[in-house]
């Protein structure tokens, strides 16, 4: 098998269009927000002080996703709109020039609202692009961020020499496979490598089955409407190959580092629940089951959110249909029951505590901000070393018992999850620049969950080791592991400053140089390439909260490293203060890392 491991994050561009029209269209005749070195326009930081938002009538406003068509929406998405034209009164306001689609409004903990519009030209969507519109607790305008260049007039009205069925076949030509989804085609406009905007069409070719030498595909190709030129492509189920793999377990990690744990998470609906279920990973935890007609129970959790449900996926290649695990007395792990249901308590037990932590170390109701149901399949496949999110559903490999055991463990799971999360928000790219962050935002959100749910389960080790508890099992040594983010060079792979870049632009690689940054603030310390130290570091629950933050609320589908520093510092202002320890100390580990402007 060409695999070990796969932390993935595939994009279904077309999955997330909106309906809604663009609205204010407008002619650019230059930037609208700030450069691409700095995301965001000028405007007064909010207060640290969480405040609740208040409707014109006195209501308070309930913190999440906010429906597009009610006026409090469609006034943000009109004062976002007004904000731009203010900043660029060069903006002609010319039908068929630019205009912007809105994708959805939210509303935070602070009370301050977001706006997130797709860019369009000549009623064409521009792939990639957006900006997001930020309005204060009060209701005034804070910030924007995004940057939209100018593009050539006629780029989206042209007629084209190829339709969206001759680009299909183009990219159908390249995938060389059957497909377990509906190929997509949708005309766009798009910026490729040259620089330069073109008309194309996004097709988008999935399969998510695996077997021995067959990764599963999420295919994006983006292909010239006039050539047929594949302009760029980009597969987001991502995989690491047996080559790179060894080059980790050959790797000499120093030992993790002992956490901060500034504050410890409250355990929600606890009250009088017995943690008897044994789980592989985790020692014993409470999950939670539903009792069935027979009196039976199933790994079928309806206290949270929209539900969390985990299935056996019988070790197809693809998983899917409705089999369940069950249990006669609703004690799970015991040493008489099946032990396929073994990795099933695990990978429920995992969607649980990732929901948990989003919904109280981030303040977000599931992936989507509305509670979307979570649904885990296990025993995908036979002897499968890898783990992914394939758009709407986990999968996860038993492993091989010699690179690895069961790929249910916290982190692993935390890290899939949060590559949906990352789909319904800020979108990233997976390549380059953006796919590096969307790697490392999936390991911290993954670190993230397995340190919240140390604070309720002693038996739940908490390190800076990613996949550790999985990998390796047989090797003897508990320290090897997928990437380390103390130290992301010590797995003989991936690099930890900017300056390296260039040199391993791979996602997995260059996901070390935000991962270490992350480390950094969260615990002070030196980044090995510059020797740069930051001193004193400010906890995890706070850099969570700060990138989180950053995450869904002031990153898109094109954000760089540069703009993530920017969007860190941004959340850390809205959270602590403008001149605040916090801003000072995320400003400082980017620094570190190579990361400064």
């Amino acid at each position: 098998m060409a695999l070990r491991t796969d932390l993935s994050k595939p994009v279904a561009a077309t999955q997330n269009r909106t309906d809604t029209k663009p609205v204010n269209t407008v002619k650019p005749q230059g930037p609208v927000g700030m450069s691409s070195q700095s995301s965001f326009s000028a405007g007064a930081p909010s207060k640290a002080k969480a405040t609740v938002a208040l409707n014109g009538v006195g209501q308070k406003l309930t913190p999440g996703p906010v429906d597009l068509s009610s006026p409090q929406a469609q006034q943000a998405v009109q004062q976002t709109v007004a904000y731009v034209n203010q900043k660029n009164p060069q903006l002609t306001g010319i039908t068929g020039g630019t205009s912007f689609s809105p994708r959805s409004v939210e509303r935070d903990q602070l009370g301050m609202t977001h706006v997130r519009m797709d860019r369009m030209h000549e009623g064409v969507k521009v792939a990639g692009e957006q900006v997001i519109g930020h309005l204060d607790a009060k209701g005034q305008f804070d910030s924007l961020t995004g940057d939209v260049s100018s593009i050539p007039v006629g780029i989206g009205k042209a007629p084209t020499k190829l339709n969206a069925k001759d680009a299909l076949a183009v990219a159908q030509k390249d995938f060389n496979g059957a497909t377990s989804k509906a190929p997509t085609a949708e005309k766009v406009i798009v910026k490729g490598k040259d620089g330069q905007y073109h008309a194309a069409f996004h097709v988008t070719l999935t399969d998510t089955s695996v077997s021995t030498g067959k990764d599963p595909r999420s295919m994006n190709y983006f292909i010239d409407a006039n050539t047929g030129e594949s302009l760029k492509q980009y597969n987001t189920i991502s995989h690491l190959d047996r080559t790179t793999n060894a080059k980790r377990a050959e790797g000499t990690p120093t030992t993790p580092t002992k956490p901060t744990t500034p504050t410890t998470p409250t355990t929600p609906g606890s009250a009088g629940r017995v943690a008897d279920d044994q789980t592989m990973y985790s020692g014993k935890v409470d999950i939670q089951t539903t009792k069935n007609k027979d009196g039976t129970f199933s790994l079928d959790d309806k206290t949270r959110g929209k539900g969390i449900v985990t299935y056996d996926a019988k070790n197809a290649e693809n998983a899917s249909g409705t089999t369940g695990f069950t249990d006669k007395n609703d004690v799970w792990g015991e040493k008489t029951d099946p032990s396929r249901a073994a990795t099933a308590v695990d990978a429920h037990y995992g969607a649980e505590m990732t929901y948990d932590f989003y919904k109280e170390v981030l303040g977000r109701d599931s992936i989507d901000g509305k509670g979307e149901k979570l649904v885990s399949y296990v025993h995908t496949d036979v002897n499968l070393v890898n783990a992914f999110w394939d758009g709407e559903k986990m999968q996860y490999g038993d492993g091989d018992g010699k690179d690895s055991g069961p790929l249910t463990t916290l982190d692993i799971a935390g890290h899939e999850i949060t590559h949906g999360l990352t789909e319904r928000t800020a979108g990233l790219e997976y390549e380059g620049e953006s796919g590096g962050l969307n790697e490392s935002f999936s390991d911290i959100m993954g670190t993230g969950v397995e340190w919240f749910a140390s604070q309720k389960n002693k038996a739940v080790k908490f390190d800076w080791a990613v996949g550790e508890d999985a990998w390796t099992p047989k090797n003897g040594d508990s320290t090897d592991a997928l990437r380390y983010m103390n130290d992301p060079t010590s797995d003989g792979y991936s690099i930890d400053n900017y300056k390296d870049f260039a040199k391993n632009p791979e996602v997995h690689g260059s996901s070390g140089i935000a991962n270490n940054a992350f480390f950094l603030l969260t615990e002070g310390g030196k980044n090995k390439t510059s020797g740069i130290e930051v001193k004193d570091g400010i906890g995890m629950d706070k850099s969570l909260k700060i990138f989180g933050r950053a995450l869904t609320t002031y990153m898109t589908p094109q954000t760089n490293f540069s703009q993530a520093r920017a969007a860190t510092i941004k959340a850390a202002t809205d959270l602590y203060g403008k001149d605040s320890t916090e801003a000072k100390k995320v400003a400082e580990a980017w620094t570190a890392v190579g990361v400064t402007k």
